[in-house]
């Protein structure tokens, strides 16, 4: 059985998950949509990753007139020098020195990178949306989610949803003190360590690399994106907008993932 079939085989409920208040209490329950039940694919996951993380690359290559700068000419055969093109312009310093080949000073550069080489990689648009759908899957798995490194608390219920008043918080002091409510305060701890980079991407603006938190699945950001952007790790993202990018970081799935229902029922009709 093809993933396409076993995912349209799936019962139309996938349980229920506690609904928590922006107070951290819980304030009822809601229905999941089918989509997180979808089969556990890491390796579709990764593929889908690695393609759609080219899509952020962009084009670079040498200068056209790299090496051209100056007339060169060979003098042939006959003096008792190398046959290489040489600098014309007697009297200058440059004179009778190679030039434009790979193998002189201020030559034109060997096999250098071309913008016209093809660094977005396709992916087919039935792959990409199942590859969304497991990646989503994995969010409601705790042992996938404790194997990426996230510190959850024992008997969590995964995903975790907030009400839709989540979307609406504007100060950065109520949305952490939300998540300490929810038991992340381990995590936020986890994703304010950085570690030093090694090698010599310390020299060229990367020297600190920092962990991935909780990601925030809105329906509406009405103010919570901001609220959040100055905390370590927590990202924000509108669930139309929501892209394995989000999901599964470094092409590993299981990000801690925290949903609103307005937010899982946009979701549910993503399901094929």
């Amino acid at each position: 059985m093809n993933l396409t079939s076993s995912l349209l085989k799936l019962k139309e409920e996938a349980g229920k998950a506690p609904v928590y208040g922006v107070d951290g209490e819980v304030k009822g329950e809601e229905t999941l949509p089918k989509i997180f039940k979808a089969p556990l694919r890491e390796d579709l996951v990764r593929r889908a990753y690695i393609h759609l993380k080219t899509h952020t690359l962009q084009p670079k290559g040498a200068f056209k007139g790299s090496g051209h700068k100056y007339s060169v000419e060979s003098w042939g055969a006959g003096f008792g020098v190398a046959r290489v093109a040489r600098v014309k312009g007697r009297g200058t310093p440059k004179y009778a020195s190679a030039g434009m080949v790979p193998s002189a000073v201020g030559g034109r550069p060997t096999h250098p990178p071309v913008p016209e080489k093809k660094i977005h990689k396709k992916l087919n648009k039935k792959e990409r949306r199942l590859a969304l759908v497991s990646a989503i899957a994995f969010t409601a798995s705790p042992e996938w989610v404790r194997r990426r490194g996230h510190r959850i608390p024992e008997g969590i219920a995964l995903p975790i949803v907030v009400e839709d008043g989540l979307e609406g918080i504007s100060k950065t002091r109520e949305v952490v003190e939300l998540l300490k409510k929810l038991g992340l305060e381990q995590e936020l701890k986890r994703c304010r360590e950085r570690k030093i980079r090694a090698g010599k991407g310390k020299m060229r603006g990367r020297r600190y690399k920092e962990r991935v938190g909780p990601l925030i699945v809105v329906a509406s950001d009405r103010g919570v994106g901001e609220a959040a952007g100055n905390i370590p790790g927590v990202d924000v993202v509108e669930a139309r907008s929501l892209s394995i990018l989000h999901l599964a970081p470094g092409a590993h799935p299981g990000r801690l993932t925290i949903y609103t229902p307005a937010a899982l029922s946009i979701l549910g009709e993503k399901m094929p």
